[in-house]
């Protein structure tokens, strides 16, 4: 059993679709900590403040198209950084863009999603935060 909740982290320019998102988690009751950026660059400085095993748990949503710092900007200085760079990170956008598309892959995200399809994202999700194993803290802490 996991001791901490995992965090989703929303960045997301548009007030609307983030509350569709914090709308789908509650409907969802998926067990998760949530945070929500308007500036992906915020978004970064919040995730380079969080302690290593914390931000380990972080599962980021991230639209691609943003004011300021984009998307694509945000993939690559989060993949840069040696202790953020294996976090989790599905795209939400409206692009369907084909350069749009395989620079977020390029950017090892673990899925891109339609905001038209938000329901699948919302599939995904619960798989992760229910299923998947995420690295929540120190080997140290293995229980064999």
């Amino acid at each position: 059993m996991r001791d901490e909740k995992p965090i989703v982290l929303i960045v997301e320019d548009d007030e609307v679709d983030t509350e569709v998102v914090c709308r789908g988690i509650e409907r969802r009751k998926l067990d998760c900590d949530v945070r929500d950026f308007n500036d992906a660059s915020n978004a970064l400085a919040y995730l380079r403040d969080l302690p290593p095993a914390t931000a380990e748990r972080v599962i980021t949503l991230l639209d691609i198209n943003m004011p300021g710092m984009n998307g694509h900007q945000f993939l690559r200085e989060l993949r840069k950084d040696s202790l953020l760079r294996k976090n989790i990170v599905f795209v939400l956008t409206t692009s369907r863009h084909r350069r749009d598309i395989a620079d977020a892959y390029d950017s090892n995200v673990s899925g891109y999603f339609i905001k038209a399809k938000i329901d699948l994202l919302f599939d995904v999700l619960e798989i992760f935060i229910n299923s998947v194993e995420l690295p929540l803290g120190s080997d140290s802490d293995v229980v064999l």
